[in-house]
């Protein structure tokens, strides 16, 4: 089963000590409540990825006998939720980043940045295109993931075309499809059909997530050390 992987032992409770401690913050508000609120989403899309699974087992199952029970349901529904965990994991990243941001900027500033300056996929990448690396370099490892979750959801929001996925199967496994035209024009030599299997993004999406993580807890403890020092000193 395709699932996100956030869940410490199969009470699939989301434990406090999973969520990063983070100094105050007098511009952001309680940035432990957005991490807990990322792990809370991440938990839904789970559910919904049980959904999409279920359908296309059926759909595979109905297809093979020839029986004509696919209908709706099995057929254009798990489009419909692949869009959703899609924009949804989309919508996550674009927080992931900003967040990372702004605590890259209070180490090296002390304090929190009172206005973010890299807070999306499209934005680090633009930058990245740019030659410039300096901010939140963590998710260059990561950039083909990145690529694949902007282009797909990009072409949601701008592909005129991309109902078309509809013609495609969803053989043996749940496959995220796109059909891109560029230029706003149809022409079949330029259009692009994107089709990437989901576990292979939810999986890739896992890894830089467990590392992410891991990366938030380490920097946002050592500041709340050195803050605490600091008071001492006073």
């Amino acid at each position: 089963m395709i699932q996100f992987d956030i869940y410490r032992d199969a009470t699939k409770e989301i434990y406090a000590d999973d969520i990063p401690e983070f100094c105050a913050s007098e511009y952001w508000g309680n940035l432990s409540n957005k991490v807990s609120f990322v792990f809370s989403r991440l938990d839904y899309l789970n559910d919904i990825l049980v959904s999409i699974c279920e359908k296309v087992a059926l759909y595979n199952i109905n297809f093979k006998k020839r029986n004509g029970l696919n209908n709706k349901r099995t057929v254009i529904t798990p489009y419909i939720e692949i869009i959703h965990v899609m924009s949804d994991l989309r919508m996550i990243i674009d927080e992931l980043i900003a967040l990372l941001y702004i605590v890259e900027k209070r180490k090296e500033l002390g304090d929190y940045p009172c206005k973010i300056e890299v807070e999306s996929i499209g934005n680090l990448l633009g930058k990245w295109n740019e030659n410039k690396f300096e901010d939140v370099s963590f998710f260059l490892d990561y950039k083909a993931l990145l690529k694949n979750v902007n282009d797909i959801t990009n072409t949601y929001k701008h592909s005129f075309i991309n109902d078309h996925i509809l013609f495609y199967r969803q053989l043996e496994k749940p496959i995220v499809y796109a059909v891109r035209n560029f230029s706003k024009e149809y022409d079949r030599q330029k259009n692009k059909l994107l089709a990437i299997p989901l576990e292979d993004i939810v999986n890739d999406f896992n890894t830089m997530f467990k590392k992410y993580n891991s990366l938030l807890k380490e920097m946002t403890y050592e500041q709340i050390v050195i803050d605490f020092e600091n008071k001492k000193k006073i």
